[in-house]
């Protein structure tokens, strides 16, 4: 259990369905691939490796956690900060790398894949699973 770096909020979202990730999707993509918003500005193949972190991360909430499920991301020193936060604090996460692909359960492998650090944390009743995506190549 990892606490996340600090970092400036730049966006938060509240999804409370897997049928809302697309419309956050395009909205982050839009906001990271952008250099006049706040927020660090990622080069071209990172912006698509922290849509696929982000996805993955709030859909691991949605159908593991207990909602409601927050999202936020922060300008932090060394990248972005990807942060998802849900109701089950109890909940451990459980990466795999043994099972088929086929059976899903990679996505946290992939996340910290391409992220620099990353790590969860629970605070009360809510848990907190985050990853930072760097500005420069891992």
């Amino acid at each position: 259990m990892t606490p996340p770096p600090e970092g400036d909020t730049c966006w938060t979202w509240a999804p409370s369905g897997l049928q809302e990730l697309a419309a956050v999707r395009r909205e982050f993509r839009t906001n990271i691939s952008g250099d006049d918003l706040p927020g660090p500005v990622l080069p071209a193949d990172r912006v698509e490796e922290s849509v696929l972190a982000l996805d993955e991360l709030m859909s691991n909430g949605l159908r593991h956690g207990r909602p409601p499920v927050h999202v936020e991301v922060r300008a932090a020193a060394d990248g972005l900060l990807l942060l998802v936060s849900d109701r089950a604090a109890s909940t451990p996460l459980m990466p795999t790398s043994t099972r088929d692909p086929g059976q899903g359960g990679m996505g946290l492998g992939m996340v910290a894949h391409v992220a620099s650090a990353c790590g969860w944390v629970p605070q009360d009743d809510v848990k907190t699973v985050w990853a930072l995506m760097p500005t420069a190549p891992v």
